[in-house]
């Protein structure tokens, strides 16, 4: 009988040893999953920002029927930060006849006899890419929440990183038709874009930045 109990006792102990390992596990996984689809779905909207900043600039000025792919690309670039926003002596931002100017005039040309409308839609890029900016700061912020949680507590850093394995597959960094998973997603995310446009700006992350005024920084 003895012998029973404490057998029954060793029985119920690895019990629930094993359901609390499994809560343990179960909690972390919850986790994993919140976080990768989160980033998932954050890298994807900044993607397409871009095209919605374009969209927007265009409607605002008055352009929304111009179809000009090259002319997209121009205010993507900008948007994401390839023309920088230097300003002069007195405070003005330098404009017309620099880098931005000569693009726009390159992918739209009867905008020369409408130098109010390239103003506009000068003042409305440089407004989309600090929302830009800050939008891709919030990202930055949560992939640090997602690395603070993989690597905090050494018991919890090791499961995360030997048994449950992340970063995995569920984490993804689209870009185009191109689809980066895992670790390979992460490094991807972590790149702040500050320059080119769309797909590629997502790719490289940067590029020399060229002022407003077409000045290399």
């Amino acid at each position: 009988m003895k012998k029973l109990i404490i057998t029954g006792a060793i029985i119920a102990a690895i019990v629930a040893v094993g359901f609390s390992l499994y809560g343990f596990f179960n909690s972390l996984n919850s986790q994993r999953v919140q976080y990768e689809t989160n980033l998932t779905a954050s890298y994807q909207k900044n993607q397409t920002e871009l095209d919605t900043y374009v969209k927007q600039i265009k409607e605002a000025v008055g352009i929304a029927n111009l179809k000009s792919d090259k002319l997209d690309q121009v205010l993507r670039n900008a948007v994401s930060g390839r023309y920088g926003d230097n300003k002069d002596a007195a405070g003005n931002r330098q404009g017309q006849g620099g880098a931005f100017f000569s693009a726009i005039v390159e992918a739209y040309p009867d905008i020369r006899g409408q130098l109010d409308l390239y103003d506009r839609i000068a003042e409305r890029v440089f407004s989309g890419r600090e929302a830009f900016k800050q939008k891709q700061n919030a990202l930055l912020s949560e992939v640090q929440a997602y690395e603070v949680w993989m690597n905090d507590g050494l018991v919890q850093s090791i499961m995360i990183k030997k048994v449950i394995g992340a970063p995995t597959d569920l984490l993804q960094a689209r870009i185009g038709t191109k689809v980066l998973r895992g670790q390979a997603a992460l490094d991807q995310i972590r790149l702040v874009v500050t320059s080119k446009g769309t797909n590629e700006a997502f790719e490289s992350g940067q590029e020399e930045a060229i002022d407003f005024g077409g000045k290399k920084n």
